[in-house]
């Protein structure tokens, strides 16, 4: 028996026999034609012929828009692959970067290319000022791979199939790269203005693709090269004709940095009202000094020859109104410092708040990109989706938006791949033939929970514990006795995957990652569940302005923490009815001072348990910084705060840490 790629290829193969006599006929039944391009792209996908199946899903478009060269194109290809497939070979001859043949430019809808171009032309800036930084090879690579990765799922998310399949590639290049050498650093840029081409001019990209592949000359000795550099250019603006209702195109990161530049305005609010409490502290010191010497004079009593000499009772007099005098200065002075400090908050939060609303958005922009993409995903692999919508009013940061598209959609896309299984499968099970995908969105105080849950198969819990120790995840006594949830965090550690092999949905072990680095870089934080009945639930929080929340500081081995007020719940003194942990042991600090407080954790879907602080410090409006990747892996951390002393203090990742306390309690009790 052969091996199983070949055994699908066979089965591909009946197939397309099976089906033979709609696409040979002389004119094919457009709507049979159709039914049949809808089935072999979900055999093509399961038979792993990724590239096969993404220009049959093109071919079925151009049917359904009328398209008479479409048929003919059809029966072309499908005999060229029964031919190839015959003979023992995959279905197309063409490998990757070479455009299989058929494929064409995707066509992306009106109302998403306008802000489509624009994101992927961030990309791209993105990526070249990752190649010409000055951080180390590995970083840089890193980088690189996570800003195709994001641009992959961009062009999925609105149906830019052509751009996404070059993406992939380049993805797949990126991962077998090696830091240590210099020539993958040369092709990235090459890579980087291909896709570019491929952004701008999809028809040109492929052309140039398939003269590289053929090794001949290119026909417009005119033509500008493949390798020149993509300059973006400016989309033109809506209406030029009335000055007055001029819109100018701004892009994200210039009010980010107008964002972060408010930051030091918030640095002066905290000077400044330190200043006033310095002042403030000074006129009470000195109205005490007076009130001393006022004292001692009463005690003195008046000149008299055999007592104090009369110019010194005068002296202490003098001073004793020079100090009421000072006190009363030092008094009004920490009421301007604190009047002035009220003012640059407040200007600072207007000024914030103006930016904000010049990209502010709805949840729906988020879910309609990602519900589009998950059910033409699910298309492609011959699977009935049903996609329910919750929460699309509720307000968003459009930027927040935007770094949610790729983690969201990731997860979407890794429904359909491992979750929701072919109709027939789903029917056997005794489930309806379509599968349901929820997109939730939900606003707790400043924060924004979005859900993302399948009825699908679930994940195999057992199969994770087989692959932890061999991916380097866990020891192998910690896997045997870890429980579901402990199992389903690992999949976040990067190449380790229940899916057999990569393909532009899912499997190559490193979305997931991917999608945890981009949430901690929001200040945010995502978890994972089985659902009951079969499914899964992603359950992703996030401050809904970028990077700005309340939090609550800690203190535990004598180093301050914060911790977003938003999970927190009691305060007590221990010891408390029920589990509490050490916040010191959770983050592998050793101290002597036994932890006096209990602040207990609220995170969602997760039972609430205390931890034990040293201190408790006041409540205060911060704004998160993302920290190295290297940072963040050391422990339960999902960003820093920049205090008005220059230090930097790490935020505790709420969830993770609730895991953490619950293993500290397990291990104690």
């Amino acid at each position: 028996m052969g091996s199983e790629p070949d055994r699908l290829c066979a089965l591909l193969l009946e197939e397309i026999e099976r089906h033979a006599g709609v696409f040979t006929a002389r004119e094919p039944e457009p709507s049979q034609l159709r039914a049949v391009l809808h089935a072999l792209r979900g055999s093509a996908a399961l038979a792993g012929q990724h590239d096969l199946s993404l220009v049959l899903a093109q071919l079925g478009a151009r049917l359904r828009q009328g398209d008479r060269a479409a048929a003919p194109a059809v029966r072309q290809l499908l005999d060229g692959v029964r031919a190839r497939l015959k003979a023992g070979l995959s279905a197309l001859a063409t490998a990757w970067p070479e455009p299989p043949p058929g494929l064409s430019p995707s066509r992306v809808d009106d109302r998403y290319r306008a802000e489509y171009l624009s994101a992927m032309r961030e990309r791209l800036v993105e990526l070249e000022e990752a190649a010409n930084s000055a951080m180390a090879s590995e970083e840089i690579l890193k980088r690189a791979y996570r800003t195709v990765h994001a641009m992959k799922g961009a062009a999925t998310s609105v149906g830019d199939d052509t751009t996404a399949w070059y993406c992939h590639g380049v993805e797949a290049r990126l991962k077998a790269a090696n830091a240590l050498e210099g020539s993958w650093l040369e092709e990235l840029a090459e890579q980087r203005m291909l896709i570019g081409l491929f952004v701008e001019d999809p028809e040109q990209a492929l052309s140039t693709l398939r003269v590289r592949a053929s090794g001949a000359p290119a026909v417009d000795p005119e033509a500008p090269p493949a390798t020149k550099s993509v300059r973006p250019s400016r989309p033109p603006l809506e209406d030029e004709g009335n000055p007055e209702d001029l819109s100018l195109p701004v892009r994200g990161s210039t009010l980010d940095r107008f964002l972060e530049r408010l930051e030091l305005m918030d640095l002066v609010h905290e000077e400044l009202t330190g200043a006033a409490d310095v002042a403030r502290q000074m006129a009470q010191h000195m109205r005490d000094m007076r009130e001393s010497l006022l004292s001692a004079l009463r005690q003195i009593g008046p000149a008299r020859p055999w007592g104090a000499p009369a110019s010194a009772l005068q002296r202490v007099e003098t001073t004793a109104r020079s100090l009421g005098v000072s006190a009363g200065n030092a008094e009004r002075g920490a009421q301007l410092f604190r009047r002035n400090a009220e003012l640059v908050r407040a200007r600072s939060r207007e000024m914030r708040t103006d930016l904000s609303s010049l990209r502010r958005t709805s949840v729906g922009w988020l879910f309609a990109r990602v519900a589009n993409a998950a059910e033409r995903l699910a298309a492609g692999q011959g699977r009935l989706v049903e996609v329910k919508l919750v929460g699309s009013e509720i307000p968003i940061d459009r930027r927040v938006a935007e770094r949610l598209l790729d983690p969201v959609l990731q997860l979407a896309r890794n429904a359909v791949a491992h979750g929701i299984a072919a109709p027939d499968e789903r029917v056997q099970a005794g489930k309806p033939a379509a599968g349901t995908l929820l997109l939730e969105a939900q606003r707790i105080g400043d924060w924004l929970r979005i859900i993302v849950e399948d009825d699908g198969r679930g994940v195999d819990v057992e199969k994770i514990r087989e692959l932890a120790f061999p991916a380097g995840a866990s020891a192998a006594r910690a896997s045997e006795g870890a429980q579901d949830d402990e199992l389903l965090s690992l999949l976040f550690v990067p190449g380790l995957t229940t899916q057999p092999g990569a393909d532009l949905l899912a499997g190559r072990g490193v979305g997931l990652d991917l999608a945890r680095d981009a949430l901690r870089r929001l200040g945010g934080a995502i978890r994972l569940g089985n659902r009951a009945g079969g499914g899964l639930t992603a359950t992703l929080e996030v401050p809904s302005e970028r990077g700005v929340l309340d939090v609550v500081w800690v203190t535990a081995a004598e180093q301050e923490f914060a911790l977003p007020v938003s999970f927190t719940g009691q305060l007590q003194r221990l010891p408390v009815d029920g589990p509490a942990a050490s916040l010191a042991s959770c983050l592998g600090l050793r101290t002597d001072r036994a932890p006096a407080l209990a602040l207990e954790l609220s995170i969602h879907g997760v039972q609430r348990i205390s931890i034990g602080i040293e201190n408790v410090g006041k409540v205060e409006e911060t704004h998160i910084r993302p920290i190295p990747r290297l940072v963040a892996v050391t422990g339960p951390y999902a960003g820093a705060v920049l205090r008005s002393d220059g230090s930097l203090r790490l935020v505790l990742d709420a969830a993770v840490l609730a895991a953490g306390a619950w293993a500290q309690a397990s291990a104690s009790a």
